[in-house]
C-alpha cells in the first residue's frame, strides 16, 4: 500500500511530503525525488514530531546548510512555535499535518 502524500510548494518547486513507517531515521528529505518523508511507525509526537516537521522542510529549502545549523535551526523554531501553542490537534492527528 503507497502512503499518502501531501503536496506543498518549496522554494517553488512541488515536493511531496509522506507519512510511513522508517527503521532508522524521525525524518529523511530526498532532493532527487523532491520528497520529505516523516515517520509514523514510533512515538513520535509533540514538540520531537514538530521539530523533526520542521528540520526536513529546512532541508529541502537550504540543501547547503550543514546537518548541525539545520537542526540548530529547527529546533529554535519548533520551540518558538511550541511556545505559542501550535500542536498537532486529535482531528489532524490521522492525517499528519499540524491543524489550526
Amino acid at each position: 500500500m503507497k502512503a499518502k502524500a501531501r503536496r506543498f510548494s518549496i522554494a517553488g518547486r512541488v515536493w511531496r511530503w509522506i507519512y510511513k513507517p522508517l527503521r532508522n531515521d524521525y525524518g529523511v528529505c530526498n532532493y532527487t525525488e523532491r520528497t520529505i518523508t516523516i515517520d509514523s511507525g514510533r512515538a513520535h509526537a509533540g514538540l520531537e514530531r514538530l521539530d523533526t516537521e520542521i528540520h526536513e522542510a529546512l532541508h529541502a529549502l537550504q540543501a547547503f546548510a550543514t546537518e548541525e545549523h539545520t537542526a540548530d535551526v529547527a529546533s529554535t523554531l519548533a520551540g518558538i512555535l511550541w511556545g505559542l501553542g501550535y500542536r498537532l490537534t486529535e482531528e489532524h492527528a490521522g492525517r499528519g499535518y499540524l491543524g489550526e
